[in-house]
């Protein structure tokens, strides 16, 4: 008996990839946002019914919650994907910064963001995924910006888990100036000088 990605067990073989209904699901959860999509959306976009949807994923609510946790995984994988072995710590740092920079710069924006923005401070379930997903990224950045530390590439008297909590903060801030208020090129900038101040 196979499972779904939800984790049911399902009697049967799929006769569609559930991997592709997934990320065509994200995609339109990401480019309308949870409300404004509509159940005629994510047939449209997965070529599937509703029944069949529901059956494998799950309610609208649950199928987002899939659509944002596949999303933040394949995020953190293509973010991550820039560090280097040859590089040094600081330079992986700002590799990072510009990854994540020239994706909020793209017409969709960051799904986490937007997710965040538009649902946590009402929709508890998906404050505590966006709040563990957070966690995960500060934690990332702690270990990076202590390498770059322990390098000599930043003062010692710095605390990392501080100064990577006030990056994000900083890369939250730009996910919404670079879409009208500042060009990406300036707010890579103002990041890199941020990073320079901790050198």
């Amino acid at each position: 008996m196979v499972k779904t990605l939800t984790g049911r067990p399902v009697g049967r073989p799929r006769e569609f990839d559930e991997e592709q209904v997934l990320a065509a699901a994200m995609d339109a959860f990401w480019r309308k946002g949870y409300e404004a999509t509509s159940l005629v959306d994510l047939t449209e976009a997965t070529g599937l019914n509703k029944a069949s949807l529901y059956r494998v994923f799950g309610d609208k609510h649950q199928l987002f919650k899939t659509t944002l946790k596949h999303y933040a995984e394949m995020e953190f994988r293509e973010v991550t994907s820039v560090i280097r072995e040859d590089a040094s710590p600081l330079e992986n740092i700002r590799a990072i910064v510009r990854k994540i920079t020239t994706d909020f710069a793209h017409e969709k924006g960051c799904m986490i963001t937007n997710s965040m923005v538009e649902l946590a401070p009402h929709d508890a379930e998906i404050g505590q995924m966006l709040q563990e997903f957070g966690e995960k990224r500060v934690q990332a950045l702690t270990g990076v910006i202590t390498m770059a530390q322990q390098a000599g590439e930043i003062r010692p008297e710095l605390v990392p888990l501080e100064l990577a909590a006030s990056l994000m903060i900083t890369l939250a801030g730009s996910a919404a100036m670079v879409k009208g208020f500042m060009e990406e090129p300036q707010i890579i900038k103002n990041l890199e000088n941020l990073i320079d101040s901790w050198t």
